[in-house]
């Protein structure tokens, strides 16, 4: 980037900072969202709530598809994530 380019963009510097601090945060929040200890808490605390009559089965049961919704999607990113790795090692290796 030259000199007058760069002064050019200078003033945009701060949307872009908040930009980046925001893809940040959503990438985190959307990590813990699938994140299958939390989606394994949650299905317990379900039960719990279940259990001590806080919600009906009803209730239960629509949280539960949920959950086990979340659950497939974590599994599938994994699996992903897996074969992207495998497949690297294996151009690495030649």
């Amino acid at each position: 980037m030259g000199l007058f380019t760069g002064l050019l963009l200078l003033p945009l510097a701060p949307v872009r900072g908040v930009a980046w601090v925001v893809e940040q945060v959503a990438e985190e929040a959307d990590r813990q969202w699938y994140d299958p200890e939390a989606i394994q808490r949650d299905m317990l605390q379900l039960e719990l709530d279940f259990d001590d009559g806080r919600i009906s089965a009803e209730e239960r049961e629509a949280e539960e598809d949920r959950l086990m919704e979340r659950l497939a999607v974590s599994q599938a990113r994994l699996s992903a994530l897996q074969n992207e790795a495998l497949h690297e090692q294996e151009v690495i290796d030649g």
